[in-house]
């Protein structure tokens, strides 16, 4: 049976970090290890025990900060006076600024890195910045795009996600009316009743032993 997975970062990111609160522990993810974990996962289930597992492509999507993203902050902080009253507010700007930066320069090292991992694709989609701060624009569509697509063309039998993302409901229905199993990895805080209900299979990443976890990430730091 061929293997899809696809990645949303951020709800993935997020899943991990959740790890911090009820288990004590800083994971940092192992993303080119991720298709052996999920194929090793997979094989001793049951329902895959006899079947011959074939990663076939990892998709991950992301927000991809960009200079566009951080000329639009700049600008903004601009428009804001420089007096003692809108200190605060230009103390905030600038500090979203220098995460911005940060943030690029990680993610552009990262994206380098990524290239040497087989059978992987990245999907990025450019930051957007608004009243309500950095945003994700069109992240969902496209993983939406590629999970119904791909389905179409039969590239998979099951799709993988890291992802409880409501707004991915209506492609999980379309892709197992068209005979594809769908199974669905992330933090029961991140999940939907209705996520849960429609994927096939659904395992909650808090409830993973640590040496399942191990097999994707590695400890950072053990919090007291």
């Amino acid at each position: 049976m061929k293997v899809m997975i696809f990645i949303d970062n951020s709800n993935f990111f997020n899943s991990i970090r959740q790890l911090k609160y009820g288990r004590r522990q800083d994971r940092i993810i192992d993303y080119h290890k991720i298709s052996k974990f999920v194929i090793s996962y997979l094989s001793k289930n049951p329902h895959y025990k006899n079947e011959k597992l074939t990663h076939i492509r990892t998709y991950y999507y992301d927000g991809e900060y960009t200079d566009t993203l951080l000329n639009r902050i700049k600008k903004h902080l601009s428009t804001i006076e420089n007096t003692s009253e809108n200190q605060e507010d230009r103390h905030k700007i600038q500090e979203i600024i220098t995460q911005t930066v940060s943030k690029m320069e990680a993610q552009k090292r990262a994206v380098e890195k990524f290239k040497d991992h087989y059978f992987f694709e990245v999907r990025l989609k450019p930051l957007q910045y608004g009243d309500a701060g950095i945003f994700q624009k069109g992240v969902d569509v496209q993983l939406a795009v590629d999970l119904v697509s791909n389905a179409y063309l039969n590239n998979y039998d099951v799709a993988v996600l890291f992802s409880g993302d409501i707004d991915l409901y209506e492609s999980i229905k379309s892709v197992k009316h068209l005979g594809k199993h769908v199974i669905i990895f992330s933090h029961i805080n991140l999940m939907s009743d209705k996520m849960i209900e429609i994927c096939d299979f659904y395992k909650d990443i808090y409830r993973l032993e640590d040496s399942q976890l191990d097999e994707f990430t590695h400890i950072f730091e053990n919090r007291p």
